[in-house]
């Protein structure tokens, strides 16, 4: 898995599992705890982000990166 996505009341929230090995570094994202990172999304706009695409398509190629290694 790469990201989780959540509904919640004034925001949807897209988690990347492996977040705080991201190579970039990016106003989306929050979080503190070993791994994970966020971004809470409060608006269509944001959800169209270029931003917030560059962000899930390079936590798509650090997982497969991880995946490979780990073979």
């Amino acid at each position: 898995m790469v990201v989780l996505v959540g509904a919640f009341t004034h925001h949807v929230g897209v988690e990347f599992w492996r977040g705080s090995s991201l190579f970039i570094s990016h106003d989306l994202l929050e979080g503190t705890v070993k791994n994970l990172r966020h971004a809470k999304l409060r608006s269509v706009a944001e959800t169209r982000a270029p931003a917030l695409a560059s962000l899930v398509h390079d936590a798509i190629h650090l997982d497969a990166d991880l995946e490979k290694r780990a073979r």
